[in-house]
């Protein structure tokens, strides 16, 4: 994992947002290698593998064999608005396929919540966590991919760890947060663009 990302990483639980103390072991130029994160306050600590986190509870998947789908990353990289290198962004369930691709292409840091990605690919790393939640502070990434199947907390804590003006991809069988404009929408996905308002609450539907 990028050191600068890294060192955004918060605690997951339920208390205060505090900031994981990150202790390197082993680190490559940018990259965070092995270590461990620990949390001030509530002692809680992750484990630093090949550049993925691994929280208590959190179950590593096996790495899937990164996607060769051309038109896939183009629509990815136009949708999020990565025309230009730098930052990172957060990608989950099938996007994350497009982790490594994603990471050449562009020069971006990928991280992948709870999907495996290929270990030690630079720049591209996984986290593992139980909890449903983003462990990295309010606008950590320039981007957001969300893929079905994800719960509510999941999606508004996605969509807060993105900066205000970042982009967020959601598929159509998620309700987009009242925090993202929605900018463009097709039969299987929208996307919108990450607002300042504080509130992540979606609309109620009648039956």
């Amino acid at each position: 994992m990028r050191l600068e990302l890294a060192e955004r990483m918060q605690c997951p639980r339920p208390h205060r947002a505090t900031p994981l103390v990150i202790v390197a072991r082993r680190k490559v130029d940018r990259e965070l290698v092995d270590g461990a994160a620990g949390c001030p306050e509530c002692y809680l600590e992750a484990a630093v593998t090949a550049g993925d986190v691994v929280f208590p509870g959190g179950v590593v998947g096996e790495p899937t064999t990164p996607s060769a789908d051309a038109d896939a990353l183009t629509r990815l990289i136009a949708l999020l608005g990565l025309a230009e290198p730098g930052g990172a962004v957060l990608l989950t369930g099938r996007y994350a396929a497009l982790a490594e691709p994603l990471s050449t292409a562009v020069d971006v840091a990928v991280v992948a919540w709870n999907a495996a990605v290929p270990r030690g690919a630079n720049g591209v790393s996984s986290v593992w966590l139980a909890e449903p939640t983003v462990p990295f502070a309010d606008g950590s990434f320039r981007g957001a991919a969300l893929d079905a199947g994800l719960s509510l907390p999941v999606v508004l804590d996605a969509v807060r760890s993105v900066s205000v003006g970042g982009r967020v991809l959601g598929s159509v069988a998620l309700d987009r947060p009242a925090t993202v404009r929605e900018l463009a929408r097709d039969a299987a996905e929208w996307v919108g663009e990450r607002t300042s308002g504080a509130s992540g609450v979606v609309p109620l539907r009648r039956a």
